[in-house]
């Protein structure tokens, strides 16, 4: 139990940075896995872990934000995907500077623990339990 004792601890650390930041952490995933390339409506709500309901929510404010904007899908015109916006790049990269800060210090000489996380077992796991929850669709790493 305490390894999930310690996950818990830690992901209320991530919580508050990312307030310090200006995001919540649906935001936060949300920049994250649209960084590298435009994403639909359903591949964000997998990538938050919010229901498809809710992540018209989180995208129509985070458009107004000015964090993401919607463009055409390159193959078909009907569709949207959802780009991170300069503004929205400068967010994600001072949450992520302030998030190894924080924890660095938190942790110490404790930190190097952090990479026991790093293992494609483990995404391989969430990454499956995402499908039960919202549906097949991988999503890039």
């Amino acid at each position: 139990m305490d390894p999930i004792r310690a996950v818990i601890r830690l992901s209320r650390i991530a919580q508050q940075v990312c307030e310090e930041a200006g995001l919540n952490l649906a935001q936060y995933r949300a920049l994250a896995s649209a960084a590298s390339t435009g994403r639909r409506a359903y591949e964000l709500a997998q990538a938050t872990a919010v229901s498809r309901p809710a992540v018209t929510s989180l995208t129509n404010g985070m458009v107004k934000a000015g964090l993401i904007a919607r463009e055409a899908t390159p193959d078909d015109g009907r569709g949207v995907v959802f780009v991170v916006t300069d503004l929205g790049r400068r967010r994600l990269h001072e949450a992520e500077r302030m998030l190894v800060h924080r924890f660095s210090e938190v942790l110490g000489d404790a930190a190097p623990a952090l990479a026991a996380l790093r293992t494609d077992t483990l995404f391989d796991a969430l990454d499956e339990q995402a499908d039960r929850d919202f549906g097949r669709t991988r999503l890039e790493r």
